[in-house]
């Protein structure tokens, strides 16, 4: 198999020519994170080279720049300086283009290794099994990309038949045994089946309902599907080829979760907010779970569900709330909700391997023309102390920050950014962990 050339993106988008505003001048339009970031222009005359902004459509801030090279730097208290360049035409009829660029923190456990392009609109990110690639969804690309988060390689594409594959569609994957890897195809009502041996095709099945989304595998090889539009969850054999059973869930199911005995299923709606509870042999509906806490609440929308099996806890992200749910699944009851910010649409939750750190990824407030161009604020990725059940990290992401996975052994947290078709990768740097003090102090910043 070839294996094509490394994919590493920038992690600032630099983005040259602008429309120009007067004679040797452009308007430059920068949207920054944090977005009150200070910006200097290295190529000013004098000492003061601090660009005069003024605010913009779209929470950016624009400036007037000299035609030519310029560099910028960021500038934010708590964050490392960043530089960009950014290249002004000169004359009449140049397109109006916007620069984006975001800061990392100065001191964190996590540090941005590198930032890798994917497909279109990655949906999903989810290392394999052996913790050394991790195979990204992209919703609006013909193949699932497994890529190398080290070093930025693509390593494969897994593609089904030309057929299927041109109704794009991919959004989740799960790896149930037997040396394979599925992904869920919501436009075509299909689960595509590869081996993790060689990437090659094997076989596609029926989802057993409309629009599926997430696939949860069991330990007896068995396989869960949420399927949004027929408002059913999927039991399928371990080849997939029988549908076992069909539990009827409340309002369009996403997030699916799986009890540490692997006795119970758990079923989060995004159209309600509910999390409901189902029998994972005889796929009875029990009743419903922490004593009634889990029912809908105003604006809640449900939407992905880890379960902590040395806590014996149930989390859920809540996209219409904008906050993070903790639920005690010994004593059946509601721990904590956890607000992150109004309006910030939280998307993905995933957990350390020894159940310490619970991560989340944020979508940032919606466009108000549409949820699907780029919004006034970026996204984040945040890191939730499973102790307190505090925040303790904040973390600029990208235009809509939505996939979010971390490595078996801890190490790597990776997150795609869903409209600037790329995957950033965190490293954990231990030698920086804050003491608990610390972390209480991290709580404040925004």
């Amino acid at each position: 198999m070839n294996r094509p050339a490394t994919r590493l993106a920038p992690a600032c988008a630099v983005l040259a020519l602008c429309a120009a505003t007067a004679a040797g001048q452009a308007t430059v339009v920068f949207r920054t994170a944090p977005p009150n970031a200070a910006l200097l222009d290295a190529s000013a005359p004098g000492l003061d080279t601090a660009l005069r902004l003024r605010a913009a459509d779209n929470g950016g801030r624009s400036a007037h720049l000299t035609a030519g090279t310029h560099e910028i730097t960021l500038i934010a208290e708590g964050y490392r300086p960043a530089r960009v360049a950014v290249e002004v035409a000169e004359g009449p009829g140049a397109p109006a283009v916007v620069v984006e660029a975001k800061l990392e923190r100065a001191a964190s456990v996590l540090r941005l290794a590198r930032v890798i392009a994917t497909g279109r609109r990655p949906k999903s990110v989810e290392f394999t099994p052996d913790g050394r690639y991790v195979v990204v969804a992209p919703l609006s690309g013909d193949a699932v990309e497994v890529i190398d988060p080290r070093t930025g390689t693509l390593v494969a594409n897994l593609a089904p038949p030309e057929r299927w594959a041109r109704s794009q569609g991919f959004v989740e994957t799960a790896f149930p045994g037997r040396g394979e890897v599925w992904v869920s195809q919501m436009y075509t009502d299909l689960l595509h089946v590869f081996s993790l041996a060689d990437y090659s095709y094997l076989r596609s099945v029926s989802s057993g309902g409309s629009f599926p989304k997430v696939l949860l595998a069991h330990p007896d090889g068995r396989v869960f599907a949420s399927n949004w539009l027929s408002e059913t969850v999927s039991a399928l054999s371990p080849d997939g080829m029988t549908r076992l059973g069909s539990m009827r869930a409340g309002s369009t199911p996403r997030g699916l979760a799986l009890s540490p005995s692997g006795g119970t299923l758990y079923v989060a709606n995004f159209g309600n907010g509910s999390i409901e509870a189902f029998d994972a042999r005889s796929y009875a509906r029990l009743p419903a779970p922490f004593g009634g806490a889990a029912v809908p609440l105003a604006g809640s929308a449900k939407r992905h569900l880890v379960v902590d099996p040395v806590r014996n806890r149930l989390y859920a992200s809540d996209m219409g709330r904008g906050s993070v749910f903790a639920y005690d699944l010994a004593a059946d009851r509601q721990l904590a909700e956890i607000p992150i910010a109004p309006n910030v649409k939280t998307n993905t939750i995933a957990l350390s391997p020894d159940g310490r750190w619970l991560y989340a990824s944020t979508r940032g407030p919606n466009n108000p023309v549409d949820y699907e161009r780029k919004g006034p604020a970026f996204g984040e990725l945040l890191v939730i102390d499973t102790d307190s059940l505090a925040i303790v990290e904040r973390h600029w992401g990208g235009n809509q920050p939505t996939g979010l996975a971390v490595s078996p052994d801890g190490r790597l947290v990776v997150l795609t950014d869903f409209l600037d078709h790329r995957l950033e990768v965190y490293e954990r740097v231990e030698a920086l962990a804050h003491s608990l003090g610390r972390r209480a102090e991290l709580r404040s910043i925004p």
